[in-house]
């Protein structure tokens, strides 16, 4: 055998050893350092020319269809879709296959910002957004931005379609893209000003003690209609409202000072009880009676 000749493996026939019928493509080497009874016969030499033969063809014709394909728009990144009629070209051999993911490969990655260029369009924003500029954004981006910030205000807490605007208008956001993603939000319920307007009334009653006419003008500079509200507030009435007056009362006349001064305690109860919405009538009532219940009829 010649000085570098190399045999990886024979593929053998019936027998192996000096009967193989032929050699395996692995071989390397030169055909005329193969030994006698490795040597392809002249069959195998013409079937192996002919393969060689059919994927030049093949290749051709690959190259040939990536020229006559239409050019992308410069810029472009949308993707072509083949017909279904047309089935994806199979690589030809392993060396082929080898060939196009060596492309890939060596193909240069799209080039990514610096951390300069990144930092220098932060400044650009900011400096636009504190200049009064709007964002230069396309409609489908700005329908985005403003799903995230629906989403991020709802994750806090429940809010009005009127508080929702607000705040996307408070981002520059274009008043018919903020309608838009509202509207859409309100179809699938996540946007809800009756659901609203009910869990407010029940949580200021009951966290702030509020009387029904602090509540409704909450409402209203939330957005709130009269009708929507007024609905809501029915979950309180005339007697649960004045109970809760009661409560409030008592609270304040626990410590002795209040005793001391009957008017003046009458005056302090009775402005906590108005800034809180209840009626004069009513809030001057409840107190006189707590107080006389807490101290006795001095006068």
């Amino acid at each position: 055998m010649a000085s570098g000749f190399q045999r990886r493996s024979v593929r053998p026939g019936k027998n192996s050893g000096s009967d193989a019928t032929s050699v395996s493509k692995e071989f390397q080497g030169d055909l005329e350092d193969m030994p006698d009874w490795a040597r392809p016969s002249p069959e195998e030499l013409e079937a192996q020319a002919a393969e060689e033969l059919a994927k030049r063809d093949r290749a051709t014709q690959r190259a040939s269809q990536r020229a006559a394909a239409p050019a992308m728009p410069a810029g472009s990144t949308s993707r072509t879709i083949a017909s279904f009629s047309e089935q994806p070209a199979k690589p030809g051999s392993i060396e082929e296959l080898r060939a196009a993911m060596e492309q890939i490969v060596a193909a240069p990655a799209p080039a990514k910002p610096s951390k300069q260029e990144r930092r220098e369009a932060r400044e650009a924003r900011k400096a636009a957004r504190q200049a009064g500029e709007p964002e230069e954004l396309s409609d489908d981006h700005w329908r985005e931005k403003a799903r995230g910030i629906l989403l991020r205000q709802l994750t806090a807490s429940d809010k009005t379609a009127k508080q929702l605007k607000d705040k996307l208008l408070e981002n520059e956001c274009p008043e018919n893209i903020a309608d838009e993603v509202i509207d859409r939000y309100a179809e699938i319920n996540l946007v809800d000003d009756e659901r609203f307007a009910k869990s407010w009334v029940v949580a200021r009653a009951r966290s702030r003690g509020l009387a029904r006419g602090a509540i409704k003008r909450e409402l209203r500079t939330k957005g709130v209609d009269d009708e929507q509200a007024a609905e809501a507030l029915e979950q309180i009435d005339d007697e649960a409202e004045e109970q809760r007056a009661r409560e409030l009362v008592r609270a304040k006349l626990r410590p002795e000072s209040m005793g001391a001064d009957r008017d003046k305690a009458l005056r302090r109860l009775v402005g906590m009880l108005g800034r809180k919405g209840y009626n004069g009538g009513m809030a001057f009532r409840v107190a006189r009676e707590e107080w006389e219940e807490r101290f006795g009829n001095r006068y």
